[in-house]
């Protein structure tokens, strides 16, 4: 990692007014004077991306197109010698840790052991961490030591992430059955609609129908009031009883109509409520599905001195999969620093493509659920004719992908 990249520096080059530094330059070491195995924890863990691209911009290197390794690289390998951008580095780290670090100097060895074991058992340890790398005056055991803590809580977070990648593939298929419910609910809720606006079509005309009758009843009274003969006043009676009973009728009808109106509103208004609680589940899903994916590529980060290293040099090719999943298998090998190349495990055009790609990849992932017999045939006698590793999975999955990458036991890379 050092030595790769050239810093501007110069013995007689003046630092900036406002680049003092907060600690006691008799005994602390600066930034690039730090034990080796030092250099990529404290880069990692107590700068923050966003602090390491502003360092990169401020010391005048281009951060277009750069990854967060590419960065992380470069931060790492400016602490090989004293230079404009080491110096913003140990300024910035003194400045951020410079009261607890000043602290921390004056204590002798059993008392800083002590103070880094609680704060790291409590998940603070990170200016303990820069203060334990320019103490000039702590053993090299002890510095081995807190180094080794941190390079196996690493290991443990590897762990962690294939589990998380297993929640993760859990949720989406939960993210599935709630979009097909919300797809059923919306459709239902539009039935629902035209019903009530059909209800609410028959209820008008009923309004009017009631009208009718009741000006109809007005008029016939008028005619009863003026009637002189009985035989009219008795026919004017049996022409008001029917009317009577159709009016009742019209009522009766009227008021099932309503009562039945009422149940579809409050069954409409329940299922907007059902719709609105799964579209936010639907959100808080996908939501913990991206943090768990950065938790993962994070736990996924490696340096020179994890023996995962060297899959920063190698081609990964996956033949077959769910195409769906491409982009998650991409993000899970490039941001473990590998390059990523897919082929769909289709055959109709020839095993020129998939030979070229196989000749220049360094590992193969060929799932079996996913691909032919066929297509399985030609990537091991592909593999065999150009001497290439390749690994027959059982299944698709991230966390099938991920073990066959970085192994079940000690977490190193596949050779």
């Amino acid at each position: 990692m050092a030595g790769t990249i050239q810093f501007p520096q110069s013995a007689g080059e003046p630092l900036d007014a406002n680049l003092t530094t907060h600690r006691d330059r008799r005994t602390a070491l600066k930034f690039w004077e730090i034990d080796h195995f030092f250099k990529c924890p404290v880069v990692g863990l107590c700068l923050t991306l966003s602090e390491q691209k502003q360092l990169l911009k401020k010391a005048g290197i281009s951060i277009k197109n750069k990854r967060p390794f590419g960065i992380h690289q470069t931060l790492v390998a400016s602490s090989e010698s004293e230079n404009r951008l080491s110096r913003r580095v140990d300024y910035l780290l003194n400045r951020k840790f410079g009261e607890e670090t000043a602290i921390l100097l004056g204590l002798d060895n059993e008392a800083f052991k002590g103070h880094f074991k609680a704060a790291f058992e409590a998940g603070d340890c990170i200016g303990v961490i820069w203060a334990a790398a320019i103490n000039p005056n702590l053993s090299v055991e002890l510095k081995r030591e807190i180094f080794g803590d941190i390079h196996m809580a690493m290991h443990r977070n590897g762990e962690q992430g294939i589990k998380l990648k297993q929640k993760v593939d859990r949720q989406h298929k939960e993210m599935g059955k709630l979009r097909e419910a919300i797809k059923d609910a919306a459709l239902l809720r539009r039935t629902l609609q035209k019903e009530n606006k059909h209800l609410r079509q028959n209820k008008e005309k009923l309004r009017t129908t009631l009208a009718a009758v009741e000006r109809q009843k007005a008029r016939l009274k008028e005619e009863l009031a003026a009637a002189d003969s009985r035989y009219r006043y008795a026919e004017i009676e049996q022409e008001n009883r029917i009317l009577k009973e159709k009016l009742d009728a019209v009522r009766v009808n009227a008021k099932d109509r309503q009562r039945l109106m009422a149940s579809l509103e409050e069954r409409n208004l329940r299922l907007s409520s059902e719709i609105e609680r799964q579209q936010e589940s639907n959100r808080r899903i996908k939501n913990e599905a991206r943090k768990i994916l950065g938790k993962v590529f994070a736990f996924n980060s490696c340096d020179a001195t994890c023996p995962s290293f060297d899959l920063c040099k190698k081609r990964v090719l996956l033949v077959g999969g769910i195409a769906r999943m491409e982009s998650l298998f991409r993000e899970l090998v490039e941001n473990s620093g590998g390059i990523f190349e897919y082929h769909d495990g289709y055959m109709n055009k020839g095993a020129k493509t998939l030979e070229s790609r196989l000749r220049r990849a360094d590992v193969v992932v060929c799932p079996v659920n996913c691909n032919s017999h066929a297509a399985c045939s030609i990537v091991k006698n592909l593999a065999k004719k150009h001497n290439k590793t390749v690994h027959i999975l059982a299944n698709s999955s991230l966390s099938a992908v991920s073990q066959a990458l970085w192994g079940a036991g000690d977490g190193g890379p596949v050779n």
